[in-house]
């Protein structure tokens, strides 16, 4: 009785494709989605952050620009009345000497 099967060599062996089972192939399948999921987020993150970032800008040269309004109005208010105080309540100004 002769084997007519020839016994694969180790380098055969090697190079013989193994299959993976459903769940693990699976497994990877859910890895590589939830790490392409997790690196959108982080875009989406980043862009939000840029808008805000942005936004930030403007209100901090608003409230730049406000802040020098309200020092020119002082000015303007100290040089017609004098120094004092403003109620502005009921609008009265009380100087101060």
């Amino acid at each position: 009785m002769a084997i007519d099967k020839k016994i694969p060599s180790p380098q055969e062996i090697k190079n013989t494709p193994i299959k993976f089972t459903p769940q693990e192939v699976e497994e990877i399948n859910q890895l590589r989605k939830d790490i392409s999921d997790t690196t959108y987020s982080f875009g989406q993150l980043h862009i939000t952050k840029i808008k805000i970032e942005g936004q930030e800008q403007q209100l901090l040269k608003e409230l730049d620009s406000l802040e020098k309004k309200e020092i020119e109005l002082a000015k303007s208010l100290s040089s017609k009345y004098g120094k004092g105080s403003l109620n502005l309540e009921n609008g009265e100004f009380t100087p101060t000497s």
